[in-house]
């Protein structure tokens, strides 16, 4: 198949580029439309209790997430003087009127006290919208003229405005992270291949693949949503493995060429490239599917943040093994021996591979004491990975912004200085049989509210209670006899007698729901705070349902619908790969090794983000705000990405050595002579890899900083410790049990394999 797809490429060629040239401006007209289509969020699980409970509350009272926060601030004075009385129910009476506002919630509406500063200098108005998230943001945008309330000042704060803080940030990022990494890996390039040809095709390539991942995460917005967070990701696995993919290629087709490596003399252009697709094009290819099949297990979890990551990344990573095995075949052919013109002056003839240089040395030393040098390496990778087991799980919120970021200041203003954590609510959503302002279901609701007050009383473990807001609070210092007879009141007395009460009770009841909010004096992830969600899911009260919702309520759906689904990502991803990886090596001892490699390097990496951003470490060097806290799902994605990729230079080297085992039946000289071929190239492709990776990691968002940089340094430890010396060591020590299979997997193999390659 792969000697076909060779032959066609060269034969092809001017048609292949032709056809390249007219896609290229269609796929950049759709790269450029993709941010709008993007989504924020995506973390949400639809049958958790959390999404239930927000979903009731929303239909039922239309009391949302606080989307937008109007931070208003009396310069002087306080804000409940008249003008500011007057100057706030304007700003109310025009928003309100916007189609985009479903509810508005405010101190001057109902009175409630965590809704003000003790000093009545600042309160605020909690605004709920409608919409997709790109609706959401150009709603703030329209509505922030409108929320003015001079002689009071405002600042916009909010949900909304964080994501779409997030959205701009990420936007700037990817740029940034384009400028930064492209010119390093173009003069990189240039010093690997010691020519400009050379260096200009996997330059061409990287920048192609990243207007592909752009324009197909771009068509994917039209089939399913896409997360904001997926730009970044995508775009590094297309940049990085394109420029990758392209290396080995294209120093393949030099050395079949005779440029830097032996080879059989007048094969000729077309047979170069036929060779060239037929060896290393059949690893790319492959390479690209364990990618591929790495991101497989994404799919078994819910949310549409994780969902993006594994169709935008599967979609790209095929799209690179299709540039490379089509577009970078027909550009060498091309080219063909000028593919290594424009050479430096100053570095000479160089060799694709050098069987008695230092790789062969190398691979040479550690065979002769493979089990010294295999603890040499397990010791302090494990050590590195220890770090882990202090995972604190949580997922992003305001902190996540720039420090001057508008939103920030406004959130951080409302965290400070108001009672509570009031970005951070427990939402109690409880639902009666009948309407809940009945006069029996009052009863129940009482009962309820007062399990909620004393629900950490006797309790260490839990977070007592800063504020219950609810009904049942609407009045201070009255009796509950009278709080029943007041909200039992009807509708119409109400609306002729007393509209505030009335106000307040639309904001915390309708139909058979009724919303408790508790408002905690600590952050939401902590342990005492997640009991109190425990606790409160706990109670079994008769004639009422209690559904708790909120970021902490969120956060534990989350952990919980992760350690379920986590054993079927992992058992899908491996399976799949072992299968991947005997029908290209024909053996089962083989696979099991390079997971068990994969792991070492994914493990020391999860300890590295724990040891350095959750812990704080290096804040001032790598320019982020510590939040003492980890991404819920950056382990997650880092698996599924990096044991991809570890996967990637696996196949890639192994190929080499099987060629090699091929010809002499020799497993320590395979071994030596695959390390002395790839060795070098290898460590060149991760040190670009790095570089990509790397740049995002320069993001102003710590969630995209530590996965960037995480996943750089398991690419680093797997490029270099693992396949320099635990690869060589690990396969001295196997033998000939390397190549081992039963013989019904053996016969199958040499049936339905990939592995043979004429010689």
């Amino acid at each position: 198949m792969f000697k076909a797809i060779g032959h066609f490429s060269y034969r092809r060629r001017f048609a292949i580029l032709v056809v390249y040239a007219v896609l290229t401006p269609l796929l950049v007209a759709a790269a450029a439309t993709v941010f709008p289509k993007l989504k924020a969020g995506g973390f949400e699980v639809h049958t958790s209790e959390s999404w239930i409970a927000s979903q009731t509350l929303e239909q039922e009272i239309k009391s949302g997430g606080a989307d937008v926060l109007a931070l208003w601030t009396a310069p002087s004075g306080t804000v409940d003087d008249i003008e500011s009385y007057s100057a706030a129910f304007e700003a109310i009476s025009r928003v309100e009127k916007d189609p985009s506002v479903v509810s508005h919630v405010s101190w001057y509406e109902t009175g409630a006290p965590q809704l003000i500063t003790k000093d009545k200098t600042r309160t605020f108005l909690m605004l709920t919208l409608r919409g997709a998230d790109h609706e959401k943001f150009e709603a703030v945008k329209r509505l922030e003229p409108l929320l003015q309330a001079p002689p009071m000042t405002t600042q916009i704060g909010g949900v909304v405005p964080v994501a779409s803080g997030v959205e701009r940030i990420i936007r700037a990022d990817l740029i940034r992270a384009e400028a930064v990494a492209l010119p390093i890996t173009a003069v990189m390039l240039f010093f690997i291949f010691g020519s400009g040809a050379s260096a200009s095709l996997p330059l061409l390539l990287g920048i192609l693949s990243l207007v592909l991942s752009l324009a197909g995460l771009r068509a994917l917005t039209e089939l399913s949503p896409v997360s904001v967070f997926a730009v970044n990701i995508v775009s590094l696995l297309g940049l990085g493995l394109a420029i990758d993919y392209s290396l080995f290629l294209v120093n393949r087709f030099r050395e079949e060429l005779e440029v830097g490596g032996p080879t059989a003399q007048g094969d000729g252009v077309e047979a170069a490239i036929v060779r060239t697709v037929e060896t290393t094009g059949r690893a790319v290819a492959f390479s690209g599917f364990t990618v591929a099949a790495s991101l497989l297990g994404l799919f078994f979890f819910p949310q549409m943040f994780l969902r993006s990551m594994a169709k935008g990344g599967i979609l790209v990573v095929l799209g690179c093994v299709v540039l490379s095995l089509t577009l970078l075949p027909a550009l060498m052919a091309v080219m063909g021996k000028h593919v290594d013109a424009w050479r430096l002056p100053f570095m000479g003839p160089r060799k694709a591979f050098d069987t008695a240089g230092f790789w062969h040395r190398l691979a040479t030393a550690v065979m002769r004491r493979p089990v010294v040098v295999a603890v040499g390496v397990l010791v302090p990778m494990i050590l590195l990975g220890v770090p882990f087991q202090r995972f604190d799980p949580a997922f992003p919120d305001y902190r996540i912004l720039p420090h001057d970021d508008a939103a920030f200041v406004a959130n951080e203003i409302l965290d400070r200085e108001f009672d509570g954590d009031q970005l951070t609510p427990i939402d109690v959503a409880v639902t009666v049989q009948g309407l809940a302002l009945s006069r029996e279901n009052l009863e129940h609701l009482w009962v309820v509210s007062e399990h909620l007050v004393h629900v950490a009383d006797g309790r260490p473990d839990l977070a007592p209670p800063k504020i219950v807001s609810g009904l049942f609070t609407l009045i201070p210092g009255v009796s509950k006899e009278q709080l029943i007879n007041k909200l039992s009141t009807p509708r119409e007395v109400l609306e002729r007698d007393d509209k505030t009460t009335l106000m307040g009770i639309d904001a915390f009841a309708a139909g058979s729901t009724m919303r408790f909010a508790i408002l905690l004096d600590m952050q939401y992830n902590k342990p005492q705070s997640l009991a109190v969600v425990h606790a409160i899911r706990d109670l079994e009260l008769p004639g009422v349902d209690i559904k708790v919702g909120g970021p902490g309520a969120y956060l534990i759906d989350l952990q919980d619908i992760l350690v379920a689904k986590a054993p079927w990502m992992l058992g899908t991803v491996i399976l799949v790969m072992f299968v991947v990886l005997f029908l290209v090596f024909g053996s089962v001892t083989l696979p099991i090794k390079a997971m068990l490699m994969n792991a070492l390097s994914i493990s020391a990496s999860f300890g590295a983000i724990v040891w350095v951003f959750q812990d704080g470490r290096f804040a001032e060097i790598l320019h982020y705000t510590p939040l003492y806290i980890s991404d819920a799902v950056a382990p997650l994605l880092m698996f599924c990405i990096v044991f991809g990729l570890s996967m990637d230079y696996e196949v890639l080297i192994l190929s080499r050595i099987q060629e090699e085992y091929k010809k002499t039946g020799n497993n320590d000289q395979a071994v030596a002579a695959g390390l002395a071929k790839t060795g070098k190239l290898i460590t060149s492709a991760a040190l670009l890899l790095v570089v990509v990776i790397g740049a995002f990691g320069t993001s102003h968002i710590v969630f995209m900083k530590s996965l960037g940089l995480g996943m750089a340094l398991a690419v680093l430890l797997d490029a270099t410790v693992i396949r320099a010396l635990l690869v060589p060591a690990a396969m001295k020590l196997m033998g000939r049990w390397n190549w081992w299979a039963p013989a019904p997997l053996a016969r199958l193999w040499k049936k339905f394999g990939f592995g043979d390659v004429e010689h």
